[in-house]
């Protein structure tokens, strides 16, 4: 009986053994460690992970992942996808504001020229009418025609005066061509943000879902 009681508790000692061999011999599911039921999750001390596939990698073999790898990833790629949509989009945009800018410079360099034949035709005028005013002997004969020289030049002065408003330093012309190129240079800091933004992403992705992490 002493030698059965003796056999006995041995062998439960031994069960016992090889009972809980397996729990404190079991694997710790943290990022990388293999698994076999896509979307099976487990709930740790250390936070939830879900088998599934590395995006991040070429490998199509099923792994844990933690949510927080997950969510890093699905938010990278989907960033990842939309920026040659930005690309065009911000291309696009900077041509538009190329072709403002032509356009601009076009009605600036316009303007010039208009400013320049005023002056020709106020200096002329200006001469016919010191010429007019010399003639004392027919001042009174000469009345009307300097009158309307004197209109002239006043009107010539106003046109001046009017289209150097746009044409000039501080003009509405150049305030325009400022403001586009103003447009420029944000539409490519938004792209380069972007680009900026999907490279920060894809490092916290990576060290999220870095093994053992």
């Amino acid at each position: 009986m002493r030698k059965f009681a003796s056999l006995t508790l041995a062998l439960i000692v031994a069960g016992g053994v090889m009972i809980a061999s397996p729990a404190t011999g079991a694997v710790k599911i943290t990022n990388g460690v293999a698994c076999t039921k896509a979307g099976a999750v487990s709930k740790t001390a250390d936070g939830t992970y879900k088998c599934a596939k590395n995006l991040l990698t070429t490998s199509t073999k099923l792994t844990w992942l933690s949510t927080d790898c997950l969510t890093m990833t699905s938010a990278y790629l989907t960033a990842k996808a939309t920026l040659p949509a930005a690309k065009i989009s911000t291309d696009k945009a900077l041509a538009g504001f190329d072709a403002e800018i032509v356009a601009q410079n076009k009605v600036l360099a316009d303007s010039l020229i208009e400013v320049d034949a005023y002056k020709v035709k106020l200096a002329d005028t200006t001469a016919k009418l010191a010429a007019l005013k010399a003639d004392t002997a027919n001042l009174a004969k000469n009345k009307l025609n300097i009158a309307a020289y004197e209109s002239a030049v006043t009107n010539y002065n106003k046109a001046i005066a009017t289209v150097s408003k746009v044409s000039g330093s501080t003009g509405a012309v150049q305030r325009a061509i400022t403001r586009i190129q103003n447009f420029k240079v944000q539409a490519s800091a938004s792209y380069e943000n972007l680009k900026s933004d999907l490279t920060n992403g894809l490092a916290n992705a990576k060290l999220l879902c870095s093994k053992g992490f």
